[in-house]
């Protein structure tokens, strides 16, 4: 396998372990979304939260280890993209 190609596992790894983190760490309801108060306005379950960021990470790692150039960069966007979410959920829920 190509060195370039293998990146997108590792960082694929990475949230699946992050996910599995939050699952003992996070409360059984995550808070996904504020109001402009800076109240809670969207909640979402556990598995739900946890799972849905791993999945488009999945869906990232597809793309940006294609053997299409042009797909690469889409796949790292989608993998940026689901670690945000990722994080974002850690530092509204702890």
């Amino acid at each position: 396998m190509n060195k370039k190609r293998f990146w997108p596992f590792l960082l694929l790894i990475l949230l699946a372990i992050l996910a599995i983190t939050g699952w003992f760490l996070l409360p059984d309801t995550l808070v996904v979304q504020f109001k402009m108060s800076g109240e809670p306005s969207k909640s979402a379950p556990k598995i739900v939260g946890l799972l849905v960021p791993v999945a488009v990470g999945i869906l990232g790692t597809v793309y940006a280890s294609s053997k299409k150039e042009e797909q690469r960069l889409r796949g790292f966007i989608i993998l940026a993209l689901a670690a945000f979410v990722l994080v974002g959920i850690f530092v509204f829920n702890i």
